[in-house]
């Protein structure tokens, strides 16, 4: 749980947007995840990858908080440590918001893929996409995230 914990509350919050909600997403995956393991043979134990199947529950009890809730926010809470100067800050919180406006599965795949730093067989193996599926989601995340990043003026408007 130690080993796995930070990582999938980033992960969380990166679908959720809210801290609290990231917090009880992962408690929740691992309350759902040390109760599944308790019903599976000692070959499918030996045979399991955890870190794909962690963040696959995440990702599923995640989702049912957004479905729940229906609405992702905008606003983008501490994220960024303290060590970072106010202009990396600035960068990673533009780049947050971007991610947050793109359509779900590119933001799960971008997000996995660059801020999990995530291998997209593991990606595959998380979301239950082909390998190609999530390489083109990631792709067009990218794409999508970049353009947005250029037509968006700094301080969200003209004039």
């Amino acid at each position: 749980m130690e080993r796995h914990y930070r990582e999938l509350y980033r992960y969380a919050f990166s679908v959720l947007r809210e801290e609290r909600a990231a917090e009880d997403a992962v408690q929740d995956a691992f309350e759902r995840a040390f109760s599944a393991l308790g019903r599976y043979s000692e070959e499918r134990l030996r045979a399991m990858k955890l870190r794909p199947w962690m963040y696959r529950i995440t990702l599923n009890v995640a989702r049912n908080r957004l479905r729940q809730r229906r609405e992702v926010p905008v606003e983008e809470p501490s994220v960024v440590g303290g060590g970072a100067s106010d202009e990396d800050r600035e960068a990673v919180m533009d780049v947050l918001a971007g991610l947050g406006k793109l359509p779900e599965r590119q933001r799960v795949a971008v997000t996995l893929r660059y801020l999990q730093d995530m291998p997209y067989a593991e990606i595959s193996g998380v979301t239950g996409w082909p390998e190609g599926t999530a390489k083109t989601l990631v792709r067009r995340g990218l794409m999508r995230l970049r353009k947005s990043m250029v037509e968006e003026p700094k301080g969200g408007g003209q004039g």
